[in-house]
């Protein structure tokens, strides 16, 4: 009986990961009119396509603290939740350079 109900509900859990990796990519796509899509930046701000994930999450992190003073982007960081921008953290690490 258990077998079978895990069996019956596994898809659901693939169905809430794939809803969780379209979400990131939506946090992440706001970011593009500043750091270029996929953080490929044309100029003018730095890119973080391939960037080590720890690096992103501290800079990120930082933002959102007040630890780093920015223009905006403190203010956008403290929008998002410390998991959500880990996510968006690991989301451009694996982006390539």
């Amino acid at each position: 009986m258990r077998l079978a109900l895990g069996l019956a509900l596994a898809p659901l859990a693939l169905v809430g990961t794939a809803q969780a990796a379209d979400q990131v990519a939506v946090m992440a796509d706001a970011c593009a009119g500043c750091h270029g899509t996929d953080g490929h930046s044309i100029g003018g701000m730095p890119g973080f396509s391939g960037k080590k994930p720890e690096e992103l999450k501290k800079v990120l992190h930082d933002f959102k603290s007040g630890a780093r003073e920015a223009t905006v982007m403190d203010r956008i960081a403290k929008a998002y939740s410390v998991e959500q921008l880990d996510a968006i953290a690991d989301y451009f690490a694996s982006r390539k350079k």
